[in-house]
């Protein structure tokens, strides 16, 4: 009888524990969670400003593309 009683405490005690540890492991994966989480969305927002910025270069070199292409045709008319 003794030994039943002790074997039920043993169980509830390890059982308690094991929670415990769960319950600490659950916190810290809910932390590394939020800290992914956080990182996927700056690394969104670097994205988005590094396409914006891209636009803004594109742009720009359509720019002086077309500052090029005016400066050739009045060069040729020019010389002619």
């Amino acid at each position: 009888m003794v030994g039943t009683v002790i074997m039920a405490v043993l169980f509830v005690w390890v059982f308690f524990q094991d929670r415990t540890k769960n319950n600490a492991l659950h916190e810290q994966n809910n932390t590394m969670l939020k800290s992914l989480v956080d990182s996927n969305k700056n690394l969104a927002d670097s994205n988005k400003n590094i396409a914006k910025s891209l636009e803004i270069i594109t742009n720009n070199l359509l720019v002086i593309d077309r500052k090029i292409d005016r400066n050739f045709k009045a060069e040729l008319s020019n010389k002619q």
